[in-house]
Protein backbone atom coordinates (compact mmCIF):
# COMPACT_ATOMS: atom_id res chain seq x y z
CA UNK A 1 0.00 0.00 0.00
CA UNK A 2 2.67 2.36 1.17
CA UNK A 3 4.33 1.97 -2.59
CA UNK A 4 1.24 2.54 -4.22
CA UNK A 5 0.87 5.58 -2.47
CA UNK A 6 4.28 6.68 -3.69
CA UNK A 7 3.55 5.64 -7.22
CA UNK A 8 0.37 7.83 -6.57
CA UNK A 9 2.29 10.98 -5.35
CA UNK A 10 5.08 10.75 -8.18
CA UNK A 11 2.30 10.22 -10.83
CA UNK A 12 0.67 13.38 -9.78
CA UNK A 13 3.72 15.34 -8.88
CA UNK A 14 5.42 14.44 -12.91
CA UNK A 15 1.68 15.35 -14.65
CA UNK A 16 2.16 18.23 -13.01
CA UNK A 17 5.45 19.57 -14.51
CA UNK A 18 4.17 19.03 -18.05
CA UNK A 19 4.33 22.37 -20.59
CA UNK A 20 2.87 25.56 -18.69
CA UNK A 21 -0.19 26.25 -21.14
CA UNK A 22 -0.85 29.87 -18.95
CA UNK A 23 -0.05 32.05 -22.16
CA UNK A 24 -0.94 35.74 -21.68
CA UNK A 25 -3.08 35.70 -24.81
CA UNK A 26 -3.54 39.86 -24.39
CA UNK A 27 -0.42 40.81 -25.54
CA UNK A 28 -1.07 40.80 -28.68
CA UNK A 29 -4.08 43.20 -28.36
CA UNK A 30 -2.78 46.86 -29.65
CA UNK A 31 -1.70 48.01 -33.27
CA UNK A 32 1.64 46.40 -34.64
CA UNK A 33 3.02 47.85 -37.71
CA UNK A 34 4.38 46.26 -40.64
CA UNK A 35 8.05 46.48 -40.67
CA UNK A 36 9.85 43.62 -42.61
CA UNK A 37 8.84 40.37 -44.80
CA UNK A 38 11.14 37.19 -44.78
CA UNK A 39 10.28 34.81 -47.16
CA UNK A 40 12.31 31.23 -47.62
CA UNK A 41 12.26 29.77 -50.78
CA UNK A 42 11.82 26.00 -51.96
CA UNK A 43 15.97 25.79 -51.97
CA UNK A 44 16.62 27.51 -48.47
CA UNK A 45 17.38 30.95 -49.69
CA UNK A 46 16.06 33.92 -47.53
CA UNK A 47 14.95 37.25 -48.71
CA UNK A 48 14.07 39.81 -46.78
CA UNK A 49 12.12 42.98 -47.97
CA UNK A 50 12.23 45.76 -45.26
CA UNK A 51 8.77 47.83 -45.46
CA UNK A 52 9.49 49.77 -41.75
CA UNK A 53 6.02 51.77 -42.51
CA UNK A 54 3.53 53.42 -39.44
CA UNK A 55 0.71 53.13 -42.01
CA UNK A 56 0.36 49.65 -42.96
CA UNK A 57 -0.73 48.31 -39.10
CA UNK A 58 -2.54 45.51 -37.77
CA UNK A 59 -4.92 46.28 -34.73
CA UNK A 60 -5.97 43.52 -32.42
CA UNK A 61 -8.56 45.10 -30.47
CA UNK A 62 -9.48 43.65 -26.75
CA UNK A 63 -13.40 42.65 -27.88
CA UNK A 64 -11.22 40.26 -30.63
CA UNK A 65 -12.29 42.31 -33.75
CA UNK A 66 -9.68 43.82 -35.97
CA UNK A 67 -8.47 46.38 -38.62
CA UNK A 68 -6.01 46.25 -41.52
CA UNK A 69 -5.26 49.47 -42.88
CA UNK A 70 -4.32 47.40 -46.11
CA UNK A 71 -6.80 44.87 -46.00
CA UNK A 72 -9.75 45.81 -43.98
CA UNK A 73 -12.02 44.86 -40.82
CA UNK A 74 -12.97 41.89 -39.11
CA UNK A 75 -12.00 40.02 -36.20
CA UNK A 76 -9.97 37.52 -34.95
CA UNK A 77 -9.12 34.20 -32.78
CA UNK A 78 -6.20 33.42 -31.17
CA UNK A 79 -4.97 30.21 -29.07
CA UNK A 80 -1.51 29.14 -27.53
CA UNK A 81 0.81 29.76 -30.52
CA UNK A 82 -1.93 30.86 -33.55
CA UNK A 83 -3.93 33.60 -34.51
CA UNK A 84 -6.91 33.13 -36.92
CA UNK A 85 -7.60 36.68 -38.87
CA UNK A 86 -11.09 36.71 -40.46
CA UNK A 87 -11.08 39.50 -42.40
CA UNK A 88 -13.18 41.41 -45.38
CA UNK A 89 -12.21 44.84 -47.40
CA UNK A 90 -15.72 45.69 -47.93
CA UNK A 91 -18.63 45.33 -45.80
CA UNK A 92 -21.07 43.08 -48.36
CA UNK A 93 -17.47 41.27 -48.60
CA UNK A 94 -16.95 37.27 -47.59
CA UNK A 95 -15.08 37.08 -45.09
CA UNK A 96 -11.30 35.68 -45.69
CA UNK A 97 -9.79 33.53 -43.20
CA UNK A 98 -5.90 33.46 -43.09
CA UNK A 99 -4.16 31.29 -40.23
CA UNK A 100 -0.10 32.79 -38.74
CA UNK A 101 1.71 30.89 -35.77
CA UNK A 102 2.55 33.81 -34.04
CA UNK A 103 5.40 35.01 -31.73
CA UNK A 104 5.82 38.30 -29.23
CA UNK A 105 8.89 38.97 -28.04
CA UNK A 106 8.99 42.69 -26.08
CA UNK A 107 7.50 44.81 -29.02
CA UNK A 108 7.99 42.50 -31.69
CA UNK A 109 5.51 40.18 -33.03
CA UNK A 110 6.05 37.77 -35.73
CA UNK A 111 3.58 35.96 -38.34
CA UNK A 112 4.29 33.15 -39.48
CA UNK A 113 2.16 31.60 -42.45
CA UNK A 114 4.47 28.35 -44.75
CA UNK A 115 7.40 29.84 -45.43
CA UNK A 116 6.66 33.56 -44.95
CA UNK A 117 6.66 35.59 -41.50
CA UNK A 118 5.75 38.91 -41.13
CA UNK A 119 7.69 41.03 -38.67
CA UNK A 120 5.65 43.91 -36.95
CA UNK A 121 6.55 46.53 -34.22
CA UNK A 122 4.42 47.84 -31.91
CA UNK A 123 3.11 50.94 -32.48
Amino acid sequence: MKNLATLLFAAILLSSCGKDNDVNLDQIHGKWYYFSEQRVSANGEITIDTLDSEDYYFDFRPDMTFLSTADGEGFYEISQDSVHINVKVREDDQYERFGFKYRISGNDLALEEGRVTANMKRL
